[in-house]
């Protein structure tokens, strides 16, 4: 059976589907009797789209410019 710590370690070869059947099966029975797993792996599916929709929006113009001018100025005075 995984730890916790294995089971994060594996979640990519998991969703990939590059793992050996039997190493599955025991990444599966651990995610079946752990919540906090669950969790993570939700969040871990859900990462990619959440920042595809954020590279979509874009900035508005008006905080563009402060969040630049702002950047400039901290660069020139850490200079």
């Amino acid at each position: 059976m995984y730890t916790c710590k294995d089971a994060i370690n594996l979640l990519l070869d998991f969703l990939d589907g590059e793992m050996s059947p039997e190493d599955a099966q025991h990444l599966r029975e651990h995610l079946s009797g752990c919540a906090p797993c669950i969790d993570f792996l939700r969040t871990y599916k859900a990462t990619p789209g959440l920042c595809k929709r954020a590279l979509a929006q874009q900035m508005p113009r008006e905080v563009s410019t402060k969040l630049t001018e702002y950047l400039r100025a901290r660069i020139k005075s850490a200079s």
